[in-house]
């Protein structure tokens, strides 16, 4: 029964301690909350003039801060340099020796020069005469080069070479061929050459008769 009586005695006293504590937080709690509320309000109502002036304060000192622009630099042109060689000395060229350079010059013939080549035409090698209604054309072969002997040879020719005749400087035939195209070689020295001055086509020389 005492130890009943001591718990029921000890009970009120811990509830009395823990009001106590829970107001003096609560106290506390109000008074910082106070402040800033305060410090607040006091804050926008008499800083707010003051604030103004400051920040004019500060953008002065902000363009104030601000690096200038450095003046421009004139640059002296055209200045001479200074060099410590001595200047050479001019060279003076006696009168005597210019006019014998002329007089050198006058008598040496004045040099021609060549003209220009001028490059041959292509020479005829195959003539063929005008048509006179006849069925054949009169064709005329040249050949310019050189040779002992020398003949032509084509389909016209019936696949027999056909002497040419020793003129001045070139060997010629006439022959009487009927229109079409041809195929054709001079064969010299019996050797097969082209004609030089005629189209070629397969490893011949060609003729188109009209």
């Amino acid at each position: 029964m005492e130890n009943e009586n001591l718990d029921l005695d000890v009970k009120p006293a811990g509830n009395k301690d823990l009001w106590l504590f829970l107001i003096i937080i609560d106290i506390i709690f109000l008074c910082v909350f106070g402040y800033f509320i305060y410090k607040h309000f006091s804050g926008r109502v008499f800083d707010a003039p003051a604030n103004a002036p400051r920040a004019e304060q500060a953008e002065t000192v902000q363009t104030s801060e601000l690096p200038q622009a450095s003046e421009p630099v004139l640059v002296e042109e055209n200045k001479p340099v200074e060099d410590n060689a001595p200047a050479a000395a001019p060279v003076e060229i006696p009168v005597t020796a210019v006019i014998e350079q002329e007089e050198k010059k006058a008598e040496e013939p004045a040099k021609v020069e060549p003209a220009p080549e001028v490059k041959q035409e292509a020479k005829k090698s195959v003539i063929i005469a005008s048509s006179n209604g006849g069925k054949y054309r009169r064709v005329t072969f040249r050949w310019y080069g050189e040779g002992k002997k020398v003949a032509i040879v084509s389909g016209f020719t019936m696949a027999k070479p056909q002497a040419l005749k020793k003129r001045n400087g070139y060997w010629e035939t006439t022959l009487s061929i009927a229109p079409g195209t041809y195929k054709f070689l001079y064969v010299v020295d019996g050797q097969n050459t082209l004609d030089p001055y005629s189209q070629e086509k397969d490893g011949r020389s060609l003729l188109i008769v009209k």
